[in-house]
């Protein structure tokens, strides 16, 4: 990113809840960067570069393993280029990501979507959602996605 594009991008020590912005890159199937830049603290090493949000309830396949490139290229195709809204508590992972759900232009929440699609599972070790729990328990009995090789 060159220093005239870092220019153009938004940028505030105060976080807005919700926050929106534009998805300009995407990790995977569970991790999005916005055109944001948030040069609070708590964003650790990452202070200062664009947000990167991590997605609240979830866990999508890591890189090499069966479904990743479909829940990357899922997330893509919903968000990709699109002005967000994410919804969050102000909380940021160890690698300073921001977690929260994101409302895609539709109004419908991209985390839900990928458990249901079943290219994400409830990420139980961080969340005890009943609604995605029930969500990732509809996706195995359809045998969708990740689930359709189990």
């Amino acid at each position: 990113m060159t220093e005239r594009e870092k220019q153009d991008i938004p940028k505030s020590s105060n976080l807005p809840n919700p926050l929106k912005a534009e998805v300009i890159g995407i990790q995977d199937g569970d991790t999005i960067e916005l055109k944001f830049i948030f040069d609070g603290k708590k964003a650790g090493f990452r202070q200062g570069k664009p947000v990167r949000i991590r997605f609240l309830h979830i866990n999508s396949p890591e890189r090499g393993k069966p479904f990743y490139k479909i829940a990357k290229q899922y997330t893509s195709e919903r968000c990709f280029r699109k002005i967000v809204t994410i919804k969050h508590t102000g909380e940021f992972d160890r690698y300073g990501r921001l977690l929260g759900e994101v409302i895609l232009p539709n109004g419908s929440v991209l985390n839900k979507e990928l458990v249901k699609k079943g290219l994400a599972i409830h990420f139980k070790k961080y969340s005890n959602s009943i609604e995605y729990a029930n969500l990732e328990i509809d996706a195995q009995k359809k045998k969708l996605g990740i689930w359709s090789i189990q």
